[in-house]
């Protein structure tokens, strides 16, 4: 289950972004499609970290131990912050749009869920009925 959010996750957030930034240049702009894009990108690098970091909580596996990569979760998340705050207040990135993007991060990560619930549902119906015939 962890390779399969692991491996679904990010894609479902770039996914989302694609979608968002072709709004967001499409009904905002180019100042707020650009925004866009900027936080499409930050939360695609986010949710490539912490699926990487929660995998190796979760199995312990790599060359880093499960109280290292915890503490490395603490560590992007203050990374994040500074980053967003850096292109927010430093380099003028468009807050709408930013906002817009970055929201990939929650919307990707819901698809991804859901997407995995389905199939394991399917799966466990799939054994089910097996097991009756």
């Amino acid at each position: 289950m962890i390779d399969q959010l692991k491996t679904q996750t990010p894609r479902y957030v770039a996914a989302t972004a694609i979608v968002l930034v072709g709004l967001a240049f499409v009904l905002g702009g180019r100042v707020v499609g650009t925004g866009a894009l900027v936080g499409g990108v930050v939360a695609t690098l986010d949710a490539w970290a912490i699926t990487w970091l929660a995998k190796r909580i979760v199995t312990g596996a790599g060359f880093i131990g499960t109280g290292v990569a915890a503490g490395l979760l603490g560590v992007k998340l203050v990374t994040l912050l500074a980053v967003c705050w850096a292109l927010l207040a430093r380099w003028g990135a468009d807050p709408l749009g930013f906002s817009v993007g970055l929201g990939a991060l929650v919307i990707g990560m819901l698809l991804a869920g859901v997407d995995l619930s389905i199939r394991e549902a399917q799966a466990a119906r799939s054994a089910q009925m097996a097991g009756e015939g």
